[in-house]
């Protein structure tokens, strides 16, 4: 069973999308659920949904006014690899990010520093092992035109923690055994996540193992470490 929802909408525009998959036999009984559960959503703040074992997918429109992801600081130790565009990757990657900035550092198989990538709010700055330092306003147009393949930093710095981009539509595949988030569909973008660390008392549930993709680029991020506490200062290769 897959059920889609769309949130984010003014209370008396919201409506819930059911597709269910039955035999004839049972057609007009789907109707009537349908039809039931769409009245009690437009009369309330939604239906509680209770399926074991389904994937309910979730429309989420851009708005200011509801609550969108906390942006939390976050550190992560992991190998990243790039298939597609215009150039190939394979190495490891260490990001340490803020609200305000971000700072990435990209490494060949043997440990040396190909690429440091450092966002602020007014620009985007490429070192590479030249060096050279390259800037622009956003990452993906930079990362695309000297790396030869595009980092969706906007987006990934939500999708790395099982979060959407709020400022954009949204779909959430989330399977409600475990509330776990199975995929999200983003700006192009189709996030699939295969592997989680298990939950902590202190910690949230966190991706292990996520490949995201376009059209043209395939990337498989493996997150070996989330390190509790950022530090201070500037990340050390």
């Amino acid at each position: 069973m897959r059920e889609i929802y769309v949130a984010g909408l003014p209370e008396t525009k919201r409506g819930v999308f059911i597709s269910i998959f039955s035999s004839s036999i049972r057609e007009t009984s789907c109707r009537n659920l349908i039809l039931g559960v769409f009245l009690a959503f437009i009369g309330c703040a939604g239906p509680e949904v209770r399926h074991v074992g389904t994937v309910t997918t979730i429309v989420i429109q851009p708005s200011h006014e509801q609550e969108n992801p906390p942006d939390d600081p976050f550190m992560l130790v992991g190998r990243l690899s790039v298939s597609g565009g215009h150039q190939k990757f394979s190495g490891g990657i260490r990001w340490r990010h803020t609200a305000q900035n971000d700072e990435i550092y990209l490494f060949s198989p043997l440990g040396q520093v190909v690429a440091e990538i450092y966002r602020d709010q007014t620009r985007v700055r490429l070192i590479t092992s030249e060096p050279a330092t390259y800037q622009a306003r956003n990452a993906e147009h930079l990362t695309s035109r000297i790396l030869g393949w595009e980092l969706p930093l906007a987006g990934l710095q939500f999708w790395v923690r099982g979060n959407h981009f709020p400022e954009t539509i949204a779909e959430k595949d989330i399977d409600t055994t475990d509330n776990r988030i199975v995929a999200i569909r983003q700006d192009g973008w189709n996030i699939v996540y295969l592997d989680y660390y298990p939950i902590q008392a202190t910690l949230p549930m966190l991706p292990r193992l996520l490949k995201f993709s376009r059209t043209d680029v395939k990337v498989k991020l493996i997150i070996d470490q989330w390190p509790n506490d950022i530090g201070q200062g500037r990340i050390k290769p």
